[in-house]
């Protein structure tokens, strides 16, 4: 049986690398979208519909058993707790700065920063903050 955690990590390196070189190949904005009701993750562009959004949320990465996310945090914002988050992806080969913090069944945290000019996401074994 494959670890949770890894295909968290996996899945989160990967999307968030595509979206990247998505957004540097056809110059228009992408986004992660974070569902913290949702426990899924799921990518989206400027050039989506309504219609585009819903089937990637539908199509989305559940998290895998025991995995949660707890919050997301944005420098010099509140931390979101519920609801779905956006973080950016810009044309200029940047994203948003934001730290993506979970917890499995276990109460091993760790978390996702994303660092606006660094091309890696980096995955922390313990929570930080801004």
């Amino acid at each position: 049986m494959q670890d949770p955690r890894k295909k968290t990590n996996r899945w989160v390196i990967n999307a968030t690398r595509a979206l990247r070189a998505a957004t540097m190949e056809n110059q228009k904005s992408h986004a992660l979208v974070v569902d913290l009701d949702g426990n899924r993750m799921y990518t989206i562009s400027e050039e989506m519909d309504e219609q585009a959004r819903n089937a990637a949320a539908e199509k989305g990465f559940q998290l895998p058993g025991g995995i949660r996310i707890v919050d997301i945090q944005f420098p010099h914002k509140d931390r979101a707790v519920s609801g779905t988050t956006e973080i950016f992806y810009y044309p200029g080969g940047y994203s948003d700065q934001a730290l993506i913090h979970l917890e499995d069944d276990e109460s091993q945290r760790f978390a996702y920063k994303l660092e606006p000019l660094m091309p890696k996401i980096r995955v922390l074994e313990e929570w930080t903050a801004y």
